[in-house]
């Protein structure tokens, strides 16, 4: 580009595209450059899986699957994969392992009054 200190809207459509593919470069650069310096860490994710839940917890899988079925366990999803919190689940063991629909129920009754 000749001249990179013309006002945005005084640029042509080629002159616009050229200087949108050179920002683009820059930054693809920039980034590559950051995780190629970036040493390769797990993120620390706080969702986890059944069988995570299950090397937590010591249950088995059918103990596990009861559980959630009783709302016994807290759990985020109930879909296929089932996913929970790891903090959720290391806080429900912490709290002597309380039954999580007594809590929902308190929480409700709680919000909504009769």
């Amino acid at each position: 580009m000749s001249d990179l200190l013309k006002p945005l809207y005084s640029l042509t459509i080629g002159e616009y595209k050229e200087l949108q593919r050179e920002i683009f470069n820059e930054q693809a650069e920039k980034i590559l450059k950051k995780d190629r310096t970036q040493p390769l860490v797990k993120e620390n994710n706080d969702i986890i899986f059944l069988e995570e839940v299950c090397e937590i917890t010591g249950y088995t899988k059918p103990t596990l699957y009861s559980k959630i079925s009783r709302y016994e366990i807290p759990v985020l999803s109930r879909g296929k994969p089932l996913t929970f919190s790891k903090k959720d689940i290391i806080d429900w063991i912490h709290q002597g392992k309380p039954n999580t629909l007594d809590d929902q129920v308190k929480d409700y009754l709680k919000s909504n009054p009769l």
